[in-house]
């Protein structure tokens, strides 16, 4: 397999007619053919809230959105240049530019649609290409394969319409259950266990609040950090305490299924009480941060980065944020993933992401809709086999700018996360392994490595290499090890009534959610809420999700 991928590597970097790249007709009929001239396509770049600040003091500083190590790799192989008619932050600022793009009929040669509604607005207008063409004949194996493990769930579902594939689904990349995430250093300060239970989770939070963890003397420490907005996003929502609501058996803002078949809003199901009953108490008792309601998320980061709280719920990857890596640099913290609190059976109860995070579509009557595929190809499979010259920018970039990959469209199997910690796992106990790790599972082996060098020195390890070691190595194998028992929400999308009633739907919930965790109401306010909730429009939004479903 190696030698055939090098010879293909070899064709594909070759511009002779022999190879068969050299004439754009037959480049553009190859899931890896080079044009003879170079193509150029017009995008909407999205920027990661992450930032290019990310490649400060690297080669790479002065990299921009149309020149940096991902656009001059697919130049190479590919022969083609992105230019951007815009580029604004992943979020409202993309979307309110495409929207615009959208409106004024001016929408670039490919796009990345970062939600449903809108590819079913351009699809509805007749503004896309059909690719079911390109998908049929160009789609590489992998991305095919992807897509499969998905099964019922498959991704390419979703952008089917009338039997037409009308665009390129970027696969979940953050699916995973939520950890409690805890100061270790205190746990051993204090001569503490690893919680499990709820009322383990209980004990450690007091003995954070009262026992003086971080030595000044002071009662200054806090118990569990957490967001005004509390859950939702999951698992995207660091801060977030979703886990302490799905113990209970509630799943607080998705649709679950309920015993009778039909669809439900997890937030007015009766499993609520017993969570915010909890959370009332927990909050009385001061073991949640007293300030939660008026935290902003930076407020978290600082409160956790200048060592006065060593608790909060999280995803696996949430040691790239920088309470973790500013706490660990200054502060000799030392953070772990904890599979708590449990469920009945004992596991985390997380929830199942959609199987896509997006998508790449490309403007009706565009003359190189190929190039949409093929750019998908080169991400998802040809550089992570790639490990010559022409990739060392790439493998360099991976574990600080991956978010610059024009496009950027990840396609990978549901478990990809997973089956990455295991290779690079392999890899570490048996050498010989290295050379069957994937570009990516490259990277994450040589932070690995560059971590456990720097701390057998007493050294601190770079940033970037602490949060891949800490996440890919450490919390998946946790995730490995100890898996959550997960739940399918039964409906992802959006109805007709909830684009006009949900947000005010949103407002009132999260207004009673508050009010009863304070104190302010009594948990019976729940049940008017839910009255409330139904007669404002939730009764009507109900049925259109049930008949979404039988659609």
């Amino acid at each position: 397999m190696k030698k055939s991928f090098a010879m293909m590597l070899t064709a594909a970097l070759t511009t002779t007619s022999v190879c068969g790249f050299a004439f754009a007709d037959e480049a553009a009929n190859d899931p890896y053919g080079k044009y003879d001239e170079l193509v150029t396509y017009t995008t909407g770049y999205s920027l990661t809230n992450q930032g290019a600040d990310v490649l400060a003091g690297t080669p790479y500083e002065n990299d921009t959105p149309e020149n940096n190590a991902y656009t001059r790799y697919l130049k190479e192989l590919l022969n083609i240049q992105n230019e951007n008619d815009f580029e604004a932050t992943m979020g409202d600022d993309y979307n309110q530019k495409l929207a615009l793009a959208i409106a004024s009929q001016s929408l670039p040669d490919i796009i990345h649609v970062p939600d449903y509604s809108t590819l079913v607005e351009l699809v509805e207008n007749d503004m896309i290409e059909d690719l079911t063409d390109v998908y049929n004949n160009l789609a590489c194996d992998t991305v095919k394969e992807s897509y499969e493990s998905y099964g019922d769930n498959n991704p390419l579902n979703t952008v089917t319409f009338d039997g037409k594939i009308m665009a390129i689904p970027k696969t979940q990349l953050s699916d995973g259950q939520d950890f409690l995430w805890v100061r270790k250093d205190w746990l051993d300060k204090l001569g503490l266990e690893e919680p499990s239970t709820m009322d383990e989770v209980a004990d450690m939070l007091r003995a954070f609040i009262n026992d003086d963890p971080d030595g000044d003397g002071e009662a200054d420490t806090i118990g569990l950090a957490m967001r005004a907005d509390v859950y939702g996003g999951y698992p995207n929502n660091t801060f977030g305490i979703d886990n302490i609501f799905t113990a209970f058996g509630a799943y607080p803002s998705i649709w679950i299924t309920a015993e009778d078949g039909t669809a439900v809003y997890g937030s007015v199901q009766e499993e609520m009480k017993d969570a915010l009953t909890l959370l009332n108490s927990w909050y009385t008792e001061g073991l949640i941060d007293q300030q939660f309601t008026t935290r902003t998320n930076d407020d978290i980061v600082a409160l956790i980065s200048s060592g006065k709280c060593g608790a909060f719920i999280g995803p696996w990857w949430a040691p790239f944020n920088t309470a973790l890596t500013s706490s660990y640099a200054t502060d000799d913290a030392e953070w772990i993933n904890v599979s708590a609190p449990v469920g009945e059976d004992g596991k985390i109860q997380a929830i199942n992401t959609q199987s896509y995070a997006g998508f790449v579509a490309v403007r009706k009557g565009y003359e190189h809709p190929e190039i949409a595929m093929k750019i998908v190809n080169v991400n998802a499979e040809y550089s992570k086999q790639d490990t010559s010259d022409a990739s060392l920018e790439i493998r360099e970039n991976q574990p600080l700018a991956y978010f610059n990959w024009p496009l950027y469209c990840e396609v990978q199997p549901g478990n990809n996360a997973q089956l990455m910690t295991e290779h690079v796992l392999a890899a570490m106990d048996d050498e010989s392994k290295v050379d069957t790790l994937t570009s990516d599972e490259l990277s994450y082996y040589q932070s690995a490595q560059n971590y456990l060098a720097a701390e057998k020195e007493g050294k601190k390890a770079d940033s970037a290499d602490y949060s891949q070691y800490m996440s890919r190595i450490v919390s998946m194998s946790r995730m490995i090890e100890n898996p959550a028992d997960f739940v399918t929400p039964a409906f992802y999308e959006t109805t007709e009534s909830m684009a006009i009633r949900w947000a005010s739907l949103e407002k009132i919930e999260m207004q009673t959610v508050l009010k009863i965790i304070v104190g302010e109401e009594s948990i019976d306010a729940f049940d008017q809420f839910v009255s409330d909730w139904n007669k404002a429009g939730g009764e009507m939004i109900t049925e259109e999700v049930n008949e979404a479903i039988q659609k």
